[in-house]
């Protein structure tokens, strides 16, 4: 997963949800157009967050990417009726949030995981660094004396 993706899920993880306009305004925008909100779509199609605005789908089921791109740069546009390309949003519809779906709280939690595993590894690592630095150096200094005698 791209940084630019993570730092939007885990900002949506870390607040349970975040409204759309927010969202798009604390992106780092590279286009200021509909290509800014690719990520957001590739998060919400694969299942990592969900949306409560309208999700447009294709007659298979799967996301409507061109048109949901759309959508979320007509929100970044203000409030209001905003039209953007053909998609349009109306002056009563308030801001749609983002929310964490279960397959990001799985994403978190087995990162989690792992990290708590890596830092288990490097601590019975050290232990056993320093257990046999001084077994060696014990049995250097008994070794020693043996040959000394």
């Amino acid at each position: 997963m791209k940084k630019s993706h993570h730092d939007i899920l885990e900002y949506i993880f870390d607040n349970d949800d975040a409204g759309i306009r927010e969202v798009a305004s604390i992106m780092k925008r590279k286009h200021n157009d509909y290509r800014d909100f690719y990520a957001l779509a590739a998060l919400l199609d694969a299942g990592y967050i969900g949306f409560t605005g309208p999700v447009f789908e294709k007659k298979d089921g799967t996301l409507d990417v061109y048109r949901q791109v759309r959508l979320f740069q007509a929100y970044s546009q203000g409030e209001g009726i905003q039209n953007y390309d053909g998609v349009q949003i109306s002056i009563d519809e308030k801001d749609s949030y983002l929310h964490t779906a279960s397959k990001a709280i799985e994403y978190f939690h087995s990162r989690s995981e792992s990290r708590t595993g890596w830092f288990l590894t490097a601590g019975f690592a050290l232990l056993t660094a320093i257990i046999s630095g001084v077994i060696v150096s014990h049995l250097t200094v008994t070794a020693i004396e043996i040959i000394a005698k």
